[in-house]
């Protein structure tokens, strides 16, 4: 789970940070540019974070089977999200635009490295979330008795056992003292 948060902080970070200085004069749709981020470039970042949050969520809500599973899909968008940036499509944009005045002064963005790295840095966080899930998914800890359905907890509850009966009601925040027998 940490894993996870920190993909997401990362995707965040990704989607902010300068992905492409661009010479001065440079007009992108319509504005005077000086950079871009990776927010104006791609928009996948934020999306992609908000996925990692899930899966945390996700995480916490599954069990067995259906974590592994989820680990699978965890890999596949950390493999997904290096296709992205190594691909190199998010520095298709058109920068032969330039504002009056600086027709003459010669330049060519340069890519910087903070915003690609960031997203690789999630992508491999993504990815080692999504093994641990694979391999060890099935027997991480899974959500406490406290938050089952209203009727398991019920059935459980009155289990023919009285000591068993004393713990889920203290589990339950009853005081099983004062309760009928």
């Amino acid at each position: 789970m940490a894993a996870l948060a920190l993909a997401a902080a990362a995707l965040w970070g990704a989607s902010s940070f300068t992905w492409l200085d661009v010479p001065p004069g440079t007009v992108v749709d319509g504005e005077l540019r000086e950079e871009l981020s990776g927010g104006d470039l791609v928009t996948w970042p934020v999306p992609l974070a908000l996925l990692a949050l899930a899966a945390v969520a996700a995480t916490l809500a599954l069990r067995g089977v259906a974590r592994r599973v989820l680990g699978v899909v965890l890999v596949a968008v950390a493999v997904w999200v290096t296709v992205l940036v190594l691909g190199g499509s998010a520095y298709d944009v058109d920068l032969f635009v330039r504002a009056p005045g600086y027709d003459e002064i010669p330049g060519e963005p340069t890519k910087t490295w903070a915003g690609p790295a960031a997203a690789l840095a999630a992508a491999a966080l993504y990815a080692v979330a999504g093994v641990v899930l694979v391999w060890r998914g099935h027997r991480l800890p899974r959500m406490g008795a406290k938050y089952s359905a209203p009727g398991a907890r019920k059935a459980r509850s009155r289990s023919g056992d009285p000591d068993a009966d004393l713990w889920n009601a203290l589990s339950e925040g009853e005081d099983p003292t004062t309760r009928d027998h």
